[in-house]
């Protein structure tokens, strides 16, 4: 399959006079349906169904309802006003017979049907909901009946709760994030997947969707078709992405779609508008701890670092969000604060080295104090305002010692020349401190001096960054650029989005190193763990390697292993493929992963009989 390719939606189920198939043309991943109530999004979407079989290569396509938590409603609400309490611990998903309609049913009951036939899919899910909200996940059959119940990790003796209980939305995420990883589907219908969830939600399951989107003859990819009235789930970083959105107007007329490859849209102003666009100071209220940048530039860069390093900032309860002047920084602080947001904040270094309006309000909380009393200082503010002073006085006086190198720097170079130069010499002097190790800048007069004031500076960033402040050593973001040049301020925007074009194609490690002082702010603001689904594998691995490798004789079969495992874990035990091996008289067991979708390094395993099994998996797995 390759994009772009033409498809024909069958529209002959809509029951609506009038109404003719509508051709739309396939252009990525992702395809967005956009438009009113009423506008026919639903009907193209289901029409679908039936018009994609051809691009399916043998997979599955499911569609997901709009109302697909309609059944648990039985549940969950009084729902024709006669049940009085609702039945919150009878809910049930269906029999053994439903799993085998799980890809046919447009209700989450085929998705927890999923969870309860692939152990790798539960794997997935239960480890996000562990990791980013807290959940834990358990799928039980009772009674030939389906039965879902969730627990809080992060509460001592609470135990599990009839799923009936939970929040709509998780139910919804889960639900989705199902049907996302199932690789026996290649096609993917969602209607509406932003019901019941808040922004930050939404963002992440944007996220996850963008993972798994692709030409369904990759491996774990699929195409995903979604249905929308939510800005969230609309990414316009570049012409690409618009040509993947089919605006809908009303069923009886042709949906619109833009063709990316006319004149108009390789203007580059354009395309730097389209990557401004977006919804930041909105999402902002939903959040717990918004990261305050200086402007699209900084916004564009975190954002693609955060995708690249999996950081999950909107899941965790964070949005970056940029603000228009310097001097607006206090004020949005403050206004957060108010609100009951904990705001962090990313800068550049004239933020610091101008005056102490912007870290003041850092400096003046409670929190300040406390820290600064821990490092031996009674008051936070006098603390910073000891060292900033004796560097503007260092700066002042001693000037000639690192003039020649600071004349070079950004910041001198593009100085207001008509108002007082010291602001640009201290700018720079700080920028030139951070760039250059002790052992240069001792060469210059008065050396000792100067290392001296660096390490006091660099002991009130690290105090500041405990507070949420985050200031850019190097000065600005475009002076960590690695794959862009530094542009005019118009054109900021666009090589905010060649550097991103760059990092993506970079290692991880170098990402890491490059661009260490903007991680540590989005660290900082993200409250989630690092997901990581060895560790979400080892408990079930250890509890079936354990009495395998008890067990195991020179001439045990893979199939005895397989009978054996099945006996004591059932589904599950299908995510490992066991056999016996025997070397110069010693016996060993060899675990396979056989789940193709997880994310985990180190198998296969070879454990020999008599050794410790947790010492063996956890180096495998590389985990602690």
């Amino acid at each position: 399959m390759t994009f772009p390719f033409d498809v024909t939606i069958n529209l002959s189920q809509s029951n609506i006079v009038g109404v003719k198939n509508k051709t739309i043309k396939i252009n990525g991943g992702i395809t967005t349906f956009l438009g009113p109530n009423g506008s026919g999004k639903t009907q193209l979407l289901r029409g679908l169904k039936s018009s994609l079989n051809s691009h399916l290569n043998g997979k599955k396509i499911r569609y997901i309802s709009a109302g697909r938590l309609g059944p648990m409603e039985n549940f969950r609400s009084d729902y024709d006003g006669q049940r009085g309490t609702p039945r919150f611990d009878n809910a049930t998903f269906g029999d053994k017979t439903a799993t085998k309609r799980r890809h046919q049913t447009e209700t989450i009951l085929g998705d927890f049907a999923t969870l309860s036939e692939r152990p790798d899919i539960l794997i997935k899910v239960q480890e996000r909901l562990r990791k980013l909200f807290k959940r834990d996940l358990t799928i039980d059959w009772d009674g030939g009946n389906l039965k879902v119940f969730f627990a809080r990790v992060d509460q001592d003796n609470n135990g599990n709760y009839s799923s009936a209980r939970e929040a709509s939305g998780l139910l919804h995420l889960v639900a989705i994030l199902s049907a996302l990883y199932d690789d026996e589907v290649g096609c993917l219908l969602i209607d509406e997947p932003e019901v019941s969830l808040h922004p930050q939600l939404q963002s992440f399951l944007l996220g996850e969707i963008a993972k798994v989107a692709g030409a369904n003859t990759e491996q774990g990819k699929k195409l995903v078709f979604i249905s929308t009235h939510s800005t969230e789930f609309i990414e316009l970083n570049s012409v690409e992405q618009l040509a993947c959105i089919v605006f809908c107007k009303d069923i009886l007329n042709d949906p619109i779609q833009i063709d990316p490859s006319i004149g108009e849209f390789q203007s580059k102003k354009l395309k730097a508008l389209l990557t401004r666009l977006g919804q930041e100071h909105k999402l902002a209220l939903f959040c717990h701890t918004p990261l305050l940048v200086e402007g699209p530039s900084d916004q564009i860069l975190c954002s693609a670092i955060s995708r690249k390093l999996s950081l999950n900032l909107e899941a965790a309860g964070s949005q970056i969000l940029p603000v228009t002047g310097k001097g607006q920084f206090p004020v949005v602080v403050k206004l957060m604060r108010l609100i009951g947001k904990v705001p962090a904040l990313l800068a550049d270094a004239d933020a610091l080295t101008d005056d102490l309006d912007i870290i003041g309000v850092f400096t003046n909380l409670d929190k300040a104090n406390t820290i600064a009393n821990e490092m031996g200082h009674r008051d936070a503010p006098k603390f910073a305002k000891d060292i900033y002073n004796d560097f503007c006085q260092l700066v002042s006086n001693n000037w000639d010692d690192i003039k020649s190198p600071c004349e070079l720097h950004y910041y001198w170079i593009n100085r207001d020349k008509e108002k007082e130069e010291f602001i640009a010499k201290k700018r720079s002097a700080f920028c030139w401190l951070f760039d250059n190790e002790n052992n240069v800048i001792k060469r210059v007069n008065n050396g000792t001096a100067w290392i001296n004031i660096k390490s006091r500076l660099s002991t009130l960033l690290d105090f500041l960054e405990q507070l949420g402040c985050f200031i850019l050593r190097k000065g600005t973001i475009e002076a960590y650029y690695k794959h862009s040049a530094t542009l005019t301020n118009d054109e900021k925007p666009n090589a905010a989005s060649y550097e991103v074009n760059g990092l993506m194609d970079e290692t991880l490690e170098n990402v890491k190193t490059a661009y260490s002082d903007i991680i540590r702010s989005m660290v900082f603001c993200s409250s989630a763990k690092e997901i990581n689904e060895a560790e979400a594998i080892r408990d079930l691995l250890l509890a079936i390697v354990s009495p395998a490798l008890a067990s195991i004789k020179k001439d045990t079969t893979e199939s005895e292993l397989r009978i054996f495992s099945n006996n004591l874990f059932g589904a599950k035990s299908s995510l490992f493929n066991l056999k016996v091996s025997v070397e110069s008289e010693n016996i060993y067991l060899i675990v396979e992963l056989s789940s193709k979708i997880l994310d985990v390094n180190g198998f296969p395993i070879k454990i020999k009989k008599g050794a410790n099994p947790i010492e063996f998996v956890n180096n495998a797995l590389k985990l602690k």
